[in-house]
């Protein structure tokens, strides 16, 4: 089309010479765009059509840029809330989200640190009242012991009925004794009691005393290197213990127990002769009060035992899983930090 050729929907308005260049000025016609002046600039150079497809993919980038940037920084404060959930999640009750002078973020913090203190508060009076409980239950026990203890010598002299009803009492006093030995433990545990009493300790001089209290034989024992650790002796004994004894009352009997040592941890394995812990129960077994069936055994003890070890283990710095152990049967294994990495 000639610039003398009339164009459909457009009015010319009129026409000049600008260095050389043709500008052309015409209204919009049709729509409801009319009036709208189009200016048409005719021969235009190359040099104008890379300079806007550089200015327009330079402010993409720009663009893009910004974009990325805004939405890092306006995602900060869920990752900080996202870490802080899995912190306390893992057991770190103290952890708490730092005050913001944002005033649309300042209502979820407070509400987020108020709900963390409501359930600290809540686990530190289970805690104490746990505690208590056991503590105030063991005079009476001690007393019916004791009593116990005074009738068992007179054992031979009573009916065989009242010989049965005895060793029955006797068992289930015992059976009472350790578990509120357990719940006391576990308490202070859970507490992160008697820090003060932290200590170098050998590990190999820790498990071969354990293992001769039980009346173990020595050979169980295999330990590679020289395993330290910083912890509470009486804990770490206590912990040890419930392990072993673990193994005798559901999974047949200590096969093994191993020592080794790497660059920032202390890894301690005590394995079984039994059939092994079902995957779904693998985590179970470490929660209160619960209690799974290992091949044929009934499910028996306090069900405070695992829960105890993993939170002495914990209190410790480390961690304790079960798995498969080669060739069948489960194997506990624990983990401390060394000696020299541990904060307790």
């Amino acid at each position: 089309m000639s610039s003398a050729e009339p164009r459909r929907g457009f009015r010319e308005l009129g026409r000049r010479t600008l260095r050389g260049r043709a500008i052309f000025a015409f209204a919009v016609m049709s729509g409801l765009v009319s009036g709208l002046l189009v200016v048409l600039v005719s021969a235009l150079d190359a040099g104008f059509w890379v300079t806007l497809a550089v200015c327009v993919a330079g402010g993409i980038a720009v663009g893009a840029g910004f974009g990325v940037w805004l939405s890092r920084r306006l995602l900060v404060p869920l990752r900080r809330l996202t870490r802080a959930a899995a912190r306390i999640a893992s057991g770190e009750l103290g952890t708490r989200l730092s005050d913001t002078d944002d005033p649309d973020l300042a209502p979820t913090v407070d509400a987020f640190n108020t709900m963390v203190d409501s359930l600290q508060q809540r686990i530190d009076r289970e805690r104490r009242l746990v505690g208590d409980v056991s503590h105030e239950l063991r005079t009476p026990l001690t007393t019916l012991t004791t009593s116990v203890g005074v009738m068992s010598r007179y054992e031979d002299e009573l009916p065989e009925r009242s010989r049965r009803a005895l060793v029955l009492v006797r068992a289930e006093l015992e059976h009472l004794r350790r578990l509120l030995d357990d719940l006391l433990a576990l308490a202070r545990a859970e507490a992160r009691m008697h820090r003060a009493d932290a200590e170098p300790l050998s590990v190999r001089d820790l498990l071969t005393h354990t293992l001769s209290d039980l009346r173990y034989p020595p050979d169980l024992l295999t330990v590679s290197g020289d395993a330290t650790v910083t912890g509470r002796k009486l804990e770490l004994e206590r912990a040890l213990v419930n392990l072993l004894e673990n193994a005798d009352r559901h999974g047949g009997g200590v096969m093994r127990v191993t020592v080794e040592r790497t660059d920032a941890q202390v890894v301690i394995t005590v394995d079984d002769h039994g059939p092994g812990v079902a995957p779904e129960d693998r985590q179970r077994i470490f929660e209160r009060f619960v209690t799974v069936r290992r091949g044929r055994r009934a499910a028996a003890g306090t069900g405070i035992g695992l829960a105890l070890v993993a939170e002495t283990v914990a209190a410790h710095g480390g961690s304790v899983e079960c798995i498969d152990r080669p060739g069948g049967g489960a194997r506990f294994v624990v983990r401390l930090p060394n000696v020299t990495k541990t904060t307790v």
